[in-house]
């Protein structure tokens, strides 16, 4: 691999977006440069379910005429970006990591891909899903290390962007799919609040749960794409009346007093790795007097069953076509869930549902005091093998409150592999988020090298 393809796995989506607006290179030679490296690395991570250069060249060539015709370039003007497997795209296959769906093509883009290609990103191929974007694992190795998992459900898009194949790509979260295998692999990932951004055109899996999120290797990446994401778009009704946010500007800016964290070990902390444990601790006492300890609500030991209850129940709902019509090519383990999910009583459900709004309700006072709340990213860095994805537990208590969280890449243990630390902010108040978390990594580095 040349000094060349390399260059171009390295720049950052506002990179890019300099780099081609310079004239130095077409959004066509670039997205080709960078497609012959992602192709070469991807026979051994096998981050992408569906590549194909035509199409990659064609969004290309658009861009390029639009330019040449006057036309101003959107602000993600050839930035290549990759979706997971579950979000609709009109030019390359969705097929949900199932057979059942092989070679399904959509009758037009998931409202996300439009905007994305309204603001001149170029969408650079289809990412692994595991199947439904469920527990059952695809093909994607870890690119720090191929015999362990990346994690998953957004299997291929953390990896590909952890490999250098894409500055940014989208993954979705029920529980934990975006914020864990960003841990593994060693990437930023941001997982909304719940209502921010439209799921029009994405899988259904659990419709309460269900948010689209962004991976990438830096936050200001993550905000200046995420900002296009955001915004009610007539059909989603989570996101009904919510105006389109200004993340980047915020996510940018100092902020008007130095951020509180707090620490919260969770009520899962016996679960850590041990090795992983020390490290949490050691970054915390690191940070000093930035970072405090506290203890979570008694209310948050209940999420997991909870939400399971919720994802099971609207997983079956969800899949009721595949259950009936193509049982035979769902995996054993998804048709035991799904069978037993229709046992799941409707007052359970609905119980379930009830307490999102007051486990949310119960952070309010948090937020009121601190910034962002951290914790574990992960029980651990990446597991060996590829047969599971993890475990999403540390994910569990923000994704069923619809709280806004992140993965800061911040540690590398003993095995060389990464552990991230995950923020969490107050809900419909990303910007903050985004704001405080950057100034945390910046302090962090900071401090690492003094």
């Amino acid at each position: 691999m040349t000094d060349a393809l390399k260059t171009v796995s390295e720049l950052t989506a506002l990179q890019i977006r300099e780099h081609l607006l310079s004239g130095q290179e077409t959004v066509e030679e670039f997205t080709a440069k960078l497609g012959r490296f992602a192709d070469a690395a991807d026979e051994k991570i096998h981050a992408f379910a569906h590549r194909d250069e035509r199409v990659v060249a064609l969004q290309a060539d658009n861009l390029q005429r639009d330019r040449a015709a006057g036309h101003l370039p959107g602000p993600l003007y050839g930035i290549p970006v990759a979706v997971k497997d579950i979000i609709d795209t009109m030019d390359f296959p969705t097929e949900y990591g199932s057979p059942i769906h092989k070679g399904r093509y959509s009758v037009g883009d998931a409202t996300v891909v439009s905007r994305l290609r309204a603001a001149g990103a170029v969408i650079f191929g289809k990412t692994v899903s595991t199947e439904f974007a469920t527990t059952q694992a695809g093909p994607t190795c870890n690119p720090h290390n191929t015999a362990h998992t990346p994690g998953g459900s957004s299997s291929g898009s953390a990896a590909a962007v952890a490999a250098g194949m894409v500055p940014v790509a989208l993954g979705t979260q029920t529980n934990g799919s975006v914020i864990r295998p960003a841990s593994y692999c060693g990437v930023y990932a941001y997982k909304p609040s719940r209502g921010l951004v439209p799921r029009t055109g994405v899988l259904d899996q659990s419709p309460s749960l269900d948010e689209v999120g962004v991976l990438a290797r830096n936050l200001e990446d993550i905000a200046w794409v995420a900002e296009i994401l955001t915004g009610d778009d007539g059909f989603d009704a989570a996101t009904a009346r919510q105006a389109p946010r200004r993340l980047y500007d915020v996510a940018v800016s100092e902020p008007p007093l130095p951020p509180k964290f707090c620490f919260v070990k969770t009520p899962w902390w016996d679960q850590v790795d041990p090795e992983a444990r020390e490290a949490y601790e050691a970054f915390v006492d690191h940070l000093g007097d930035c970072v405090t300890h506290a203890a979570l609500p008694d209310i948050v030991r209940n999420v997991a069953p909870w939400l399971a209850t919720i994802n099971e129940s609207e997983l079956a709902f969800c899949l009721q076509k595949e259950w009936l019509h193509n049982r035979a090519q769902l995996s054993e383990p998804l048709q035991t869930r799904i069978e037993k999910a229709m046992t799941i009583p409707v007052t359970d459900y609905l119980v379930a549902k009830d307490r999102q709004f007051h486990v949310m309700n119960a952070f309010e006072e948090y937020f009121a005091t601190y910034d962002a709340i951290l914790c574990p990213a992960a029980l651990g860095t990446a597991p060996v093998g590829l047969e599971s994805t993890g475990n999403p537990i540390m994910q569990t208590a923000w994704s069923f409150a619809g709280l806004p969280s992140l993965n800061l890449p911040l540690m590398n243990l003993s095995n060389g592999l990464p552990l991230g630390v995950q923020a969490v902010g107050a809900h419909q108040n990303d910007a903050r988020l985004l704001r405080s978390a950057r100034w945390l990594v910046s302090e962090f580095v900071k401090r690492n090298q003094t």
